[in-house]
């Protein structure tokens, strides 16, 4: 539907779009990404980390299955959050058997066949509530469970085209080299980060990034961003140096080989920066959005340079759409929620969501972004948290019912229908 835009006063549009905007990136969930947020971005790669977004984030170049944690991807009103367990040391049993009552909040992927959701479930003592992470081999006919780092350490997960090599994250880093059977903490004071938090995380190829917020000082806690990179399967990070200083509300997308920067709200001329190696060199490109509202990006599946754009505008967000990796923009449909989130498939195809909703559905273009029309709207308590593709075809969405249970949907039509996965043994 074509939605017009609103005409509310300046004061009333940066009051709203400022705190909803802090309250999305502070738990971007792909999505929040994932994982990033966020699929955003990976076949093309040979990979795809769909990470849930605001997630935002809410990515998979590689498929940016954005970190449904919703993105982040990367990120946004989130799924339940996991809870401090009662044992610090007990854990979900990682044998084969999945968690009854196992509650996925991330989703990623490396192909078709091979997924990991992170989710809670009753720790193995009875009482209290931990992390799980469940896997699949077979496109989700089947689930096996593998270890998890501790519930309240991280919330998405992310895993490269190796399958051996994964990160959890949101807030604290995690890594394993080994599939998961063991995980380590990744200590962020050797880039001079002690304390920092991750707010969004994708992989692409060899290379991981992430986000991260230096420990809070005063009342916003992310005024002066890094982001950090590494090679997958090292425990080396290092921080990538813009030209521009990355300011609140800053995020990034992976195309491809590409990656793009929104350098964030506090500055007067926001920009995109646009790297084609890995962020040794930056080129200054458009950022669409009004300056001191913010944005988010993500990058098609189909690995080509288009981007879309989630924009706020006050009370209300718009969407924009770039076929040329953010050099130039046409603006397309506005008048949805100002916690927009958006995940694409190439040009002409994108879902897009209002993250912050108490109850709402999935939405799909395919002219563009002149029009968009609901293709998943399981009830009208229910809330999606993240969406993602992994390719032109196969999108996977996180549902939230009105009990509060989290439900995987699967698409092989790019988006136009939906099918519920159940998470069984």
């Amino acid at each position: 539907m074509n939605r017009p835009e609103s005409e509310d006063t300046v004061e009333r549009v940066v009051r709203d779009a400022v705190e909803r905007g802090r309250h999305l990136r502070r738990r971007r969930y792909q999505a929040r990404v994932a994982v990033t947020g966020t699929l955003a971005a990976a076949l093309v790669a040979g990979m795809l980390v769909l990470v849930t977004t605001a997630g935002s984030s809410k990515s998979p170049s590689g498929t940016k299955v954005t970190t449904a944690t919703s993105p982040s991807p990367s990120t946004t009103a989130s799924p339940p959050t996991s809870t401090t367990p009662s044992h610090p040391s007990d854990t979900v049993p990682v044998a084969d058997r999945i968690p009854a009552d196992f509650q996925p909040s991330s989703f990623t992927a490396v192909s078709l066949q091979e997924w990991w959701l992170l989710g809670t479930a009753t720790c193995s003592s009875g009482s209290g509530t931990c992390n799980a992470i469940v896997r699949t081999t077979n496109s989700g006919s089947s689930f096996t469970a593998i270890s998890s780092p501790p519930a309240g350490a991280v919330a998405q997960v992310a895993f490269a085209a190796n399958a051996s090599d994964g990160y959890a994250f949101d807030p604290q880093l995690w890594e394993t080299t080994n599939g998961g059977s063991s995980w380590s903490s990744v200590d962020l004071s050797e880039v001079g980060l002690s304390g920092a938090t991750v707010s969004e995380f994708q992989v692409a190829g060899s290379k991981a990034y992430a986000l991260v917020c230096p420990a809070a000082s005063g009342s916003v806690s992310c005024q002066a961003p890094q982001l950090l990179s590494s090679v997958v399967g090292s425990s080396t990070w290092q921080k990538v140096p813009t030209q521009v200083a990355l300011s609140y509300g800053a995020s990034f997308a992976l195309g491809g080989a590409n990656l793009y920067i929104l350098s964030g709200n506090l500055s007067s001329k926001p920009v995109l920066l646009y790297s084609s190696d890995g962020g040794a060199s930056f080129t200054q490109r458009v950022d669409p959005c009004t300056p001191g509202l913010g944005g988010t990006i993500t990058a098609a599946a189909d690995g080509s340079a288009t981007l879309w754009a989630a924009c706020p505008t006050g009370t209300q967000a718009g969407t924009w759409l770039s076929t040329s990796g953010g050099a130039s923009w046409q603006r397309r449909a506005a008048g949805f929620d100002n916690a927009l989130q958006l995940t694409a498939a190439s040009a002409t195809v994108a879902l897009a969501w209002p993250a912050g909703a108490a109850a709402n559905a999935l939405e799909r273009t395919s002219n563009g972004g002149t029009s968009f029309s609901v293709v998943l709207s399981p009830s009208s308590t229910s809330r999606v948290t993240w969406a993602g593709f992994s390719d032109t075809s196969r999108a996977y969405a996180l549902v939230q019912s009105g009990s509060g249970s989290m439900i995987l949907y699967e698409s092989n039509d790019g988006g136009a229908t939906w099918g519920a996965v159940a998470i069984k043994s």
